[in-house]
């Protein structure tokens, strides 16, 4: 049948009496069974998609497929045939509206969205139970009748149960069938078994996620699940997934995973990071719990059978705790009292209504003006930007939030949580809500350094879900006494300024404020307390690079924390430590000693994601440090691993990668060197803003990347671009201007402008004298006025700047790698050109005392030099 031939009269025994609308597998008439004496839907395929014999079965697979069921909830099939060389089908007439056309209509109380949509569940549960897959569940593809009855329809997609040969089999028809479709699909796809005259167009809400893709994953891209998205076997537990995309967006308003392409999509499918309700939404919790179930990303997290999660969706605590105390009431007086406060427990429940204006006054639009203008205030080129990421993200962590309170409310209510657990967890949640006031005090005050840091301490707020922890939940009961409770409470709140403060590069006032709250939980005998405070106290010292008095903070936490089963705390105290004392104190092989008991302590507190992340950074740390560059890059991996897994964009996961990059520069491998900086280039734009100084970090890098390849001018635009974004938030002496300014030395110097190189080596050195900085990037700008200095003749000064290198070199222990050794080797000849033997002969043993591997062909020359002039 040709797009322009005119409709039959006859299709098969049916008689033909209206077109009913047309998509992309072909058209669909209202038609005539004159024996039954009744309406059927026909649906004629196009002869376009059966030009071989492997669509031809697929499209009658399709039909037997739908014959075999029979569920009041799938739509029914009633004979497959062939008419004028293409197939059609004779399915039950039903009058009604698709669910999209359904809930677009008008405004419809939850439960009822609920229970129509459920019912379409229980369609897709009868074609599970009969061996069916139906893979493309989507509003488009329910119908609703007149009487409400939702219905499944348009098995187009679906398949049978089988081994892998049949999986393959269905892989390359639907290949096939794809190939075919490609000129045929619309944008607005019609589904033609209603009772509608034509084609519902007037609303073009869904068109542009109703796309064909290429290859076996298909499907609707906006309801696909993840084994789908990737071409993997779709087993019922994949209808599971669509059914829940489904309902979410009935009962929320939007997609849990949202894109104008099938690549956005994909990926947000990728994070499986899924919205919170909405503020205003009035579906319970305990819906959307299910939902996150049937979301999950791995199928074997998902609820077991559509069966179990219906049975999960449609299970009302308030209904049967109706029923229960009903029945009491009718065994006699004495179950009256059980009677009462069951209806009390409801009728609380009902008043379970939390909103917005619980945060009026932490985070409500006065607040979130304050922040902006204070942003604004600062004239940081990125804090406009900044302030809009921000609250971005304080808005997503706002709802939640109050989504938990709700829950916890519902929960008490229910009776599904004790009153003392629902005091802790109200408790809990009452501590988040205090510390996110503190940072929206700190965000409405804000100077440069609260900018810089903004996006990173509100991405660090603390998590909702430990509040839901019943075991963690009471190592952090009250004392008895309430007056010692009311001051706990308080200095809470002071902890959580401190941790701010933290977070926001205000290390000083955080150390004071957390070293205050220490001394007094201590003089309270709060053992909890005090150790939220020597972990504070420690993260803040780690921060001031006092390694010592760091480490002497995060034992205290973790002492404590083992003492008074405060698993969390333990586990944070130990993984930081790890830092500290590789990093901070030079003892790498004692940090990674302590990793297998930092590892069983983040098991214990829950294998907590965003700690295991942290503890695999610290191990790849440790390991560089110590030169495994091999085991570096595998933690480094698990740590990247660990991000992707958690969904959520974070800086850290582009300061990974910008580690990734420097290991790799230091292996010499610059092809992957480079695409680690990438990656943590356009990581910190994402996440940060293209204006924010931490991009200034991979940037140097890919500079560092192009002078080791000898393209010099390549490299100048990479340290222009890293000094200018440090020069925009920082001083004109700031120490980080110290990494750009000696990359401009190196990349100038190799290109031939040597005025341009003196100029930007000479400034690192005031930049570093100002900070009192002693490090190789020190050593390096001595090194390369050194190498200026002898090139334009003038060896005194190249040597006195030689032996300035070498000197840094030793002092900070790098004497023993290539650089130092060079910068002695170096010296010691032109102590040597300038007759000064026991000078030159100090410099070149210096250089024979080197071990490094690297440095052998320096030693190689300092011997034969000393062997030369016999020194």
């Amino acid at each position: 049948m040709s797009e322009a031939s005119p409709d039959p009269a006859l299709i098969g025994p049916f008689g033909v009496l209206r077109k009913l609308g047309e998509g992309a597998m072909g058209v669909v008439f209202e038609g005539y069974d004159a024996r039954l004496e009744r309406k059927v839907a026909l649906k004629l395929v196009r002869r376009q998609l059966l030009n071989n014999p492997a669509v031809r079965e697929r499209m009658t697979r399709e039909a037997q497929a739908m014959a075999r069921l029979s569920s009041p909830n799938v739509v029914q099939v009633y004979q497959v045939g062939e008419h004028d060389g293409g197939i059609y089908l004779a399915m039950e007439y039903v009058e009604g509206e698709t669910l999209a056309t359904w809930l677009r209509a008008e405004p419809r109380p939850w439960q009822l969205v609920l229970r129509t949509i459920c019912d379409a569940g229980r369609g897709l549960a009868a074609a599970h139970s009969a061996g069916l897959v139906h893979r493309d569940f989507k509003p488009d593809n329910v119908l609703v009748d007149e009487r409400g009855r939702a219905r499944v329809l348009d098995f187009g997609l679906v398949q049978a149960e089988g081994g892998p040969d049949d999986a393959a089999r269905a892989a390359a028809l639907e290949q096939e069938l794809v190939d075919t479709e490609q000129g045929l699909r619309s944008p607005q796809s019609t589904h033609v078994s209603s009772g509608t005259s034509s084609p519902d167009r007037s609303n073009n809400l869904h068109w542009s996620v109703r796309l064909t893709q290429m290859g076996n994953s298909l499907g609707t891209p906006a309801y696909m699940s993840p084994e789908q998205h990737f071409g993997r076997v779709a087993s019922p537990l994949a209808d599971q997934f669509s059914f829940s995309v489904t309902l979410y967006e009935a009962l929320y308003g939007v997609r849990p995973f949202a894109g104008d392409s099938w690549a956005a999509i994909r990926e947000a499918v990728k994070r499986g990071v899924v919205p919170p309700p909405p503020l205003e939404s009035q579906v319970p919790r305990r819906v959307f719990k299910a939902l996150l179930r049937g979301l999950e990303i791995d199928p074997a997290k998902r609820w077991p059978s559509m069966a179990a999660m219906i049975e999960a969706l449609e299970h009302d605590p308030w209904r049967v705790r109706m029923r229960a105390a009903a029945t009491a009431a009718l065994i006699g007086a004495a179950s009256l009292a059980s009677y009462a406060i069951a209806v009390t427990r409801i009728e609380d429940g009902q008043r379970c209504q939390v909103g917005v204006e619980q945060l009026a006054g932490v985070w409500d639009p006065a607040r979130e003006a304050a922040v902006a203008r204070a942003f604004a205030a600062t004239h940081l080129p990125f804090a406009t930007d900044t302030a809009r990421r921000v609250q971005g993200r304080i808005d997503a962590y706002a709802r939640a939030w109050v989504a938990e309170r709700q829950a916890a409310c519902e929960d008490r209510a229910s009776g599904a949580q004790t009153d003392n657990l629902a005091d802790l967890r109200v408790a809990c949640l009452d501590r988040r809500k205090a510390h996110l006031s503190a940072l929206v005090d700190v965000f409405a005050a804000a100077n440069n350094a609260v900018v810089e840091n903004a996006v990173q301490a509100a991405a660090a707020l603390p998590s909702l879900a430990t509040c839901a922890d019943a075991s963690g939940l009471l190592s952090f009961a009250l004392p008895a006494d309430p007056a010692v409770a009311e001051r706990v409470t308080a200095l809470r709140a002071d902890l959580a300024r401190a941790d701010v403060f933290d977070r926001t590069g205000r290390y000083e006032e955080g150390l004071a404020l957390a070293r205050r709250t220490r001394d007094e939980a201590a003089g309270l005998g709060y053992a909890p307390l005090d150790a939220e405070a020597a972990l504070v106290e420690g993260r803040v010292l780690m921060n001031l690079v006092r390694g010592e008095e760091a480490e002497a903070a995060l034992q205290r936490a973790t002492r404590l924390g083992i003492r008074h089963d405060l698993h969390a705390t333990a586990a944070e105290a130990a993984t930081v430590r790890m830092f500290v004392v590789g990093n901070h104190l030079g003892r790498p092989l004692e940090a990674l000693a302590t990793a297998p008991f930092a590892e069983s302590l983040i098991e214990r507190a829950g294998d907590d994601a965003v700690l295991r992340v942290l503890f695999h950074n610290n191990v790849g740390t440790n390991q560089q440090i110590r030169g495994d560059l091999a085991a570096a890059r595998g933690a480094y991996e698990r740590a990247l691993a660990g991000l992707r897994q958690r969904g959520e964009r974070e800086p850290f996961e582009a300061i990974v990668h910008n580690n990734l990059g420097l290991m790799y520069l230091e292996q010499g491998r610059l092809d992957a060197a480079r695409a680690h900086f990438v990656s943590s280039s356009e990581l910190f734009v994402a996440i940060l803003g293209e204006h924010h100084p931490l991009l200034a970090h991979p940037i140097h890098g890919l500079g560092d990347v192009d002078v080791r390849r000898g393209r010099h001018l390549e490299a100048i635009p990479h340290y222009l671009r890293s000094l200018a974004l440090m020069e925009a938030t920082y001083d004109a002496e700031h120490r980080y201007l110290l990494y750009p300014l000696v990359g401009l030395g190196h990349a100038y110097a190799g290109a031939g402008r040597r005025e341009a190189a003196h100029h930007h080596y000479a400034r690192a050195l005031r930049v570093a004298e100002a900070n009192g900085v002693r490090d190789n990037f020190l050593a390096e700008a001595h090194a390369g006025l050194g190498e200026l200095a002898a090139a334009a003749g003038s060896p005194a000064k190249a040597r006195q700047s030689y032996e300035q290198a070498a000197a840094v070199y030793a002092e900070i222990g790098a004497g023993d790698s290539e650089p130092g050794a060079r910068a002695a080797l170096r010296a010691g000849e032109l102590a040597a050109a300038q007759g000064e033997r026991a000078a030159a002969t100090r410099w070149f043993e210096q250089v024979l005392a080197t071990k490094s591997e690297a440095a052998a062909p320096l030693r190689a020359q300092a011997s034969a030099l000393l062997q030369r002039d016999g020194t």
